[in-house]
C-alpha cells in the first residue's frame, strides 16, 4: 500500500507500532494479540522500542534515528525510561514465517529486495542488524537473532522476543484456532485457499500451507489461486495443496493488476473456469 517512491527500506520504520502500543496500554490493555508481516521495514522493531521508551544513542548520547539508518549509528541501549507498564503486558505475536534476523535467509536477504532494497544494500542492512543483535544480547541474555520468526518484519520479531514478554506463535494456527476452522473444513467437500504469491517462501509456514495441511488431517482436496507463481511454488504440492492455479488472464503490469478492480475480475474468471472444469472430477 505504500507508494513506490517511499519504498525504502532505509527510511521506513516500525515506529507507528509502537505508538499504537502505547496507546492502547496508557488505555489499560495488557494482552496482546500483535500480527506482523507484509511490513515495509527492515528497522529490526528500532522505531518501535523507541515509542516505548527505550533510547537508542549513538557514541555520543544522541538519539539514533527512528529507521534502518539508526542501526547504523547506534552504540548504546538504555532501557532506564521505558513505559513501567510494560512490565506487565503479554505478547501473543502471530507470525507466518520462521526466517531469522540475519543471514542468507534473514529478513535483509528475503525480504529487502521486496522492499525496495536494491541488491548492494542487502549485506550493508544485514551488517547494522547484527550489530544491533550484538548490542542486544549484551544487555539482554536471551537475545537470539537465530530464532525462528526473529526476521519476521524486518526484524519486528526479534525485538518482541528481545525486549518484551513475547512469544511468536503460527500466525495461521491463531487464526484457525479463533475462527474455529477445523470444524468447518472437517463439513466441507473441497477446500480452496490462496495467497497474492505463490512461491518458495510460501511453505515457511504461510497461510495456505496451514489451510492445507489441516485439510489433509480430514482427507480433504485443496486448491489454491494466486496472483502469480513462481517455479518453486511447486513445493506447495508436497504439503498439502494438490493445485495452484494463477489468476492473471493476460499479459500486464505489476501496477496493472494490483489495481483493486482488476484483480477481483481476474480471480472471478479464473474460479469460474476452474469451477467448470470441477463438474467433470470424479465424485465432484
Amino acid at each position: 500500500m505504500l507508494p513506490p517512491e517511499k519504498r525504502n527500506p532505509l527510511y521506513t520504520t516500525t515506529y507507528g507500532v509502537g505508538e499504537i502500543l502505547r496507546d492502547a496500554i496508557q488505555k489499560g490493555c495488557r494482552h496482546f494479540i500483535v500480527g506482523i508481516g507484509g511490513s515495509a521495514t527492515n528497522d529490526g522493531g528500532l522505531g518501535m522500542l523507541q515509542a516505548l521508551g527505550w533510547q537508542m544513542l549513538d557514541s555520543v548520547g544522541e538519539a539514533v534515528p527512528h529507521n534502518a539508518i539508526g542501526l547504523e549509528k547506534l552504540a548504546v541501549i538504555d532501557d532506564s525510561i521505558v513505559l513501567p507498564e510494560l512490565k506487565e503486558c503479554t505478547f501473543r505475536i502471530a507470525c507466518d514465517v520462521t526466517n531469522p534476523l540475519l543471514g542468507q535467509e534473514g529478513c535483509s536477504a528475503v525480504f529487502g529486495p521486496q522492499k525496495g532494497a536494491p541488491p548492494n544494500m542487502i549485506p550493508i542492512m544485514d551488517e547494522w542488524l547484527q550489530h544491533y543483535a550484538e548490542l542486544a544480547k549484551a544487555k539482554y541474555p536471551q537475545a537470539n537473532p537465530q530464532a525462528p520468526g526473529a526476521g519476521a518484519a524486518g526484524g519486528l520479531g526479534f525485538a518482541f522476543l528481545t525486549f518484551t514478554n513475547a512469544a511468536l506463535e503460527s500466525g495461521i494456527n491463531i487464526v484457525m484456532e479463533e475462527t474455529k476452522l477445523e470444524e468447518q473444513i472437517a463439513a466441507a467437500d473441497m477446500v480452496i485457499t490462496g495467497e497474492g504469491q505463490l512461491d518458495g517462501q510460501s511453505i515457511m509456514g504461510k497461510a495456505p500451507i496451514g489451510v492445507a495441511q489441516l485439510a489433509k488431517k480430514h482427507a480433504k482436496p485443496v486448491i489454491a489461486f494466486s496472483g502469480c507463481v513462481t517455479p518453486e511454488a511447486r513445493l506447495c504440492n508436497e504439503h498439502g495443496i494438490d493445485a495452484y492455479f494463477p489468476i492473471l488472464r493476460q499479459v500486464t503490469t505489476l501496477s496493472q493488476a494490483l489495481e483493486p478492480q482488476n484483480a477481483q475480475q481476474n480471480m472471478m474468471d479464473t474460479v469460474e473456469q476452474v469451477s467448470r472444469l470441477l463438474k467433470f472430477a470424479p465424485n465432484a
